[in-house]
């Protein structure tokens, strides 16, 4: 067969795809195509493809670690081997010290998932015989002892059997009692003794630690710490207990190993509780976690009611009276399973899946029934996630709103705990309870609903202030009446970046050199060859005779001014103001000022500073005369180097752009205040 009948019978992939398979974004990937780093197979109506084969090959020198594509990104979908997540068990556990010293003798390797399999044995059988009151004569090998007949389980015995088989419905089943086990997994567990905590699901922590971060990654799979999980829970509870309407079923749709069922487990019975989720794993160690933790439990109650079931692409037809848990986020889809989930789902042409389990789980709560998930905060003010938002509108209450900031390990990814009621009424977020790092409060007052954003992490008194800039004031904005461009991406700092100055290079500035109004000279240069970056924005912006530098990384807005025609990197981004009459200093006052970052907080949460953000901030209009005195004070600013008198000045322009914006006189000293918390 010719290459080319080769070609045309091969599955071809389109850009979209080959990006959602190597976890980059869209505008990552057109980039590689420019540069040369992807090469496409063909073209379709002007639309590059790649064949399977192409896709496969760079997946495996990924897999292999050679690949020259992604030899500089951290791209976490491809790292394997173990990592220990002491934050996943409180703080007080005995167990920490036995998995972490578990890993340190397993080492970096991935395990083979029989190894595995034997190790999470080893542990459930120690939990088991503790929590069964099992005397044995033996201090460690359980799993061997087990398999010698020396422990006996009863009933629950399945579930043992099940997790050292390799599926649930091996024709092998109990075969394993006549083999011995292997002498690396011996040496690894000798003299580890796990102890049963209440609510600690330490086997979940064995799992977490120890199956390969990679495939974690793929599913968007981050377990749920345990005082995470014990504040929901309690949360829940005291919301079920005041309003005398307790669940009789309740569901944890992508439940893992247990952790939440494992705490419902103490206030409620198993014929209450109800999980599911796609790895099967996972599923059997949720099994024994509720064996273990439950009274008297009936083998065949838990296989009902735990189940291995993907709960977007299959037919969920039962009803709850409560649905808790963590979705996942950011998991992976194939092109068909998107095209399917599309037409199931409002929100499921190009959602994220905690999008998809939010709006399956509208559909499986009974009314007056109650939803708490662990979300990240980007559920709330992303516009992707805008779908998702107004059917929440339409028919939920949302009870209480819970601030967690980054808790997950290693994951820079603010999170909330959003629980909320199927009322079948449109929102009213008066009577809503917000709580965050520093302060809990209820909101008491009437607030308009948008779901472009919701914005209810502000007090009445906040809300008051925001909702009356908008009124007041006479307001521009920087949509359409701007230019913004990415700083330089070079793919490769190393090699392009340097340190010591020479005639062919210049200075390339760098987001931690910019501070409010002036640049600190960057220390880093760049011969300007845009043919061999990754990213780069028209050259015109960069030496555009005024513009705008600000950090993009970070929630504080800091923007400098610069007259020098300076390159900068991607950490500094640049904003060429455009709006007639205005003066660009004047705009970098208002920038810079408390206001606008007050308005800036309570309207976006996010840790890097967005065009679409900016582009929505209002700038007052002002007088000739009072822009005129801005501008004169932030030309000061730009030239002074006396720290008391730059503050001095700082404080005089601010003052000046809270008048324009039409702030009182109280009201700005409680944005100072708000800005100093």
């Amino acid at each position: 067969m010719s290459e080319e009948n080769k070609q045309e019978q091969e599955q071809r992939i389109f850009l979209k795809e080959l990006c959602q398979r190597l976890s980059i974004s869209e505008a990552t990937g057109r980039n590689w195509l420019r540069s040369g780093r992807l090469v496409p197979s063909g073209e379709i109506s002007q639309k590059p493809f790649f064949l399977e084969r192409y896709v496969c090959q760079i997946l495996n020198e990924l897999n292999q670690d050679h690949s020259n594509i992604l030899k500089n990104r951290r791209n976490k979908r491809f790292v394997s081997g173990n990592r220990f997540y002491a934050s996943y068990l409180s703080d007080s556990s005995a167990n920490l010290s036995v998995v972490s010293s578990l890993i340190e003798r397993v080492g970096n390797k991935p395990l083979k998932e029989s190894q595995l399999r034997e190790i999470l044995a080893e542990c459930a059988l120690q939990l088991f015989c503790q929590a069964a009151d099992i005397s044995v004569g033996f201090l460690d090998h359980y799993l061997q002892h087990y398999r010698q007949g020396q422990i006996e389980l009863g009933a629950y015995a399945c579930l043992i059997q099940d997790l050292l088989d390799s599926t649930e419905s091996s024709p092998n089943k109990g075969a394993h009692k006549k083999h011995g086990v292997a002498e690396a997994q011996k040496e690894w567990m000798s003299g580890l003794v796990f102890r049963l905590e209440p609510e600690q699901d330490v086997l979940g922590l064995l799992y977490l630690s120890m199956r390969n971060l990679g495939s974690r990654k793929a599913a968007g799979a981050y377990y749920t710490p345990e005082k995470i999980v014990k504040r929901l829970i309690r949360d829940l509870e005291t919301s079920w207990k005041a309003s005398g309407n307790r669940p009789c079923k309740i569901l944890d749709p992508c439940c893992g190993t247990g952790n939440f069922l494992i705490h419902l487990s103490r206030h409620y019975h198993m014929e209450n509780l109800y999980g599911k989720d796609i790895d099967p794993l996972a599923i059997q160690i949720a099994r024994i976690n509720l064996a273990i933790y439950g009274q008297d439990v009936p083998v065949s109650l838990i296989k009902q009611h735990i189940q291995v079931q993907d709960y977007l692409l299959g037919e969920e037809q039962e009803s709850y009276d409560g649905i808790v848990g963590n979705p996942p986020w950011g998991s992976l889809f194939t092109t068909d399973q998107r095209k399917f989930l599309a037409e199931k789902f409002d929100t499921g042409k190009d959602a994220d899946a905690y999008d998809l389990f939010l709006e399956q789980s509208l559909g499986n709560i009974t009314l007056g029934g109650t939803i708490s998930f662990v979300l990240p905060e980007a559920a709330l003010f992303v516009k992707s996630h805008e779908k998702i938002r107004s059917l929440l509108a339409k028919q939920v209450q949302i009870q209480r709103l819970s601030f967690l900031g980054n808790v997950f390990d290693k994951v820079q990814c603010p999170a909330i705990i959003l629980q909320m009621q199927k009322t079948g009424s449109p929102l009213n977020p008066c009577g809503m309870v917000i709580s965050e790092k520093q302060r809990e409060f209820q909101i008491l007052g009437n607030r308009t609903v948008q779901t472009e954003a919701f914005n209810f992490h502000m007090t009445d008194e906040e809300y008051k202030i925001f909702d009356g800039i908008w009124q007041r004031a006479e307001l521009v904005y920087l949509k359409g009446q701007s230019q913004f461009a990415l700083g330089i991406v070079t793919g490769n700092n190393q090699k392009y970046v340097q340190k010591e100055k020479s005639p062919q290079n210049e200075v390339a500035l760098k987001g931690c050199d910019i501070t409010k109004y002036a640049i600190q000279e960057g220390r880093q240069y760049l011969s300007y060859t845009p043919e061999y970056f990754q990213q780069t924005a028209p050259e015109c912006y960069y030496r555009a005779k005024e513009k705008l530098l600000y950090r993009f990384i970070g929630k504080e807005l800091v923007f400098a001014y610069d007259d020098r025609q300076r390159l900068s990197l991607n950490s500094c981004n640049i904003l060429i103001p455009l709006i007639q009459d205005m003066d660009i200093r004047y705009i970098l006052a208002v920038l810079n000022s408390r206001t606008a970052q007050f308005v800036y907080d309570r309207k976006f949460r996010s840790i890097k500073v967005l065009r679409s953000a900016l582009e929505q901030l209002p700038i007052p209009v002002s007088s000739v005369s009072r822009q005129q005195e801005i501008v004169g004070l932030a030309k000061e600013l730009l030239s002074t180097s006396n720290v008391l008198a730059w503050k001095e000045c700082y404080d005089e322009v601010d003052k000046l752009v809270a008048t324009a914006y039409g702030l009182t006189e109280k009201e700005y000293e409680n944005i100072c205040q708000w800005h100093l918390q």
